[in-house]
């Protein structure tokens, strides 16, 4: 069984969900290196330096614990990142999940 995992020394493509556990709000985010992205999002919400105000004052009051950061969806090779995006926010908005805007 060959998989991959996030943190192999293979790069990985597509989309990160960072979601608030009890809000259930979600920010989609495209990536072109998922374990890079993730690391910087985590490293920017620690350093209060998140571009989303309102998902960084948020992460401020409640911290770390109420949030997940992962892939959402895995791309295959040259897969189109903005589809694969609209894709994911499509299917969420379908199960009336709230998102955090830009």
């Amino acid at each position: 069984m060959n998989t991959l995992h996030l943190f192999s020394s293979h790069t990985m493509r597509g989309i990160i969900r960072i979601f608030n556990l009890q809000t259930e709000k979600t920010l989609l985010l495209k990536s072109e290196n998922l374990t890079k992205d993730i690391q910087k999002i985590r490293f920017d919400l620690d350093l209060g330096n998140f571009p989303n105000r309102e998902l960084q004052e948020e992460y401020e009051e409640h911290g770390l614990e109420i949030y997940t950061i992962d892939p959402l969806l895995i791309a295959e090779n040259n897969e189109d990142l903005d589809k694969l995006l609209q894709q994911g926010e499509q299917k969420l908005e379908e199960l009336d999940i709230p998102f955090y805007r830009y």
